[in-house]
């Protein structure tokens, strides 16, 4: 997916938004939105990729100037705010019809930005994940990619959202399972810290990219062997859709398509949640010395 001309809104309002968390000085966040314009304008920031890499460079860029961490504290407030409710929403799942299912829906449909937004009612969460209808329901066949997976690769997204994914990934197998979380703090995406506050009970490990998901041109070798050899790759969040929908591997997103440029490319409506099994394309994007990449047949 490819970043529209509507995105350049949406990415100056996440680098306003920053500048918003760190300072109250009107000439630091207009210098630091000129900054960014500026970047885009003399294609310092390279529009021909993903709208979620194009948000990254501007917000690390941003970040530079203004805090390495601007989303710190609100990050730690929704981790909490869901974490203590772990062993209620656990309980509550148990009782469902099939508790795996309502696992996969509670982590695909937090990822919805509103869905956690009104005190937690944990029942109440439950139901409303088992309400939500899906524009795309692939939760059969993830149950059965996981029956014979040694190897699954859970790609976080939002801080928050991350207790439901400990679920899902509880519900998998921990000893199966290495969590993804993002190399460096710019938004709400979860770090490592968020990650550990939270209790996730795997392994965990970052991309190497600066963007979330896995966009193939900057991830590190390392990240790219774990793809390679992963059974089973779950990715959170319409991020990771974007930067690996021509990627070379099979994955289930679990997500909300919240922009509507994402929705229109998925071709669901607006504010749709999905379990989503995706096969890979025929042609894989690999490194080469000095930063260039080259597609060749998979």
């Amino acid at each position: 997916m490819k970043t529209a001309a509507e995105c350049l809104p949406c990415v100056l309002q996440r680098v306003l938004e920053a500048a918003g968390r760190v300072t109250d000085d009107p000439w630091l966040r207009k210098k630091v939105m000129m900054d960014i314009a500026a970047a885009v304008v003399d294609g310092s920031i390279d529009f021909d990729r993903s709208p979620a890499e194009v948000t990254s460079d501007a917000l690390v860029r941003a970040c530079a100037l203004l805090s390495p961490d601007p989303f710190r504290d609100e990050r730690v407030r929704m981790n909490e705010a869901l974490r203590i409710h772990h062993a209620a929403l656990v309980l509550h799942l148990q009782g469902q019809p099939d508790p795996f299912e309502a696992a996969v829906r509670l982590a695909a449909v937090s990822n919805d930005t509103a869905f956690l937004d009104a005190p937690i009612d944990p029942a109440g969460l439950i139901r409303a994940a088992a309400a939500r209808s899906f524009a795309v329901n692939d939760t059969g066949k993830l149950r059965a990619a996981l029956a014979g997976a040694r190897r699954v690769l859970y790609m976080l997204d939002r801080a928050g959202e991350a207790v439901a994914d400990r679920i899902l990934i509880e519900a998998i197998g921990p000893e199966r399972t290495t969590a993804v979380v993002r190399r460096r703090p710019l938004l709400r995406e979860a770090i490592e810290s968020d990650a550990v506050q939270v209790g996730i009970p795997c392994r965990i490990i970052t991309s190497g990219a600066d963007a979330p998901g896995a966009p193939v041109s900057s991830i590190s070798l390392e990240f790219r062997r774990e793809l390679d050899h992963a059974d089973v790759i779950i990715a959170k969040g319409e991020a990771a859709w974007q930067t690996m929908e021509e990627g070379p591997w099979k994955a289930f997103h679990l997500m909300v398509a919240g922009c509507p440029c994402t929705a229109r490319a998925m071709r669901v409506a607006a504010g749709s949640a999905l379990c989503l099994g995706r096969e890979p394309v025929a042609t894989r994007v690999t490194r080469k010395s000095g930063g260039t990449t080259v597609a060749r047949r998979a």
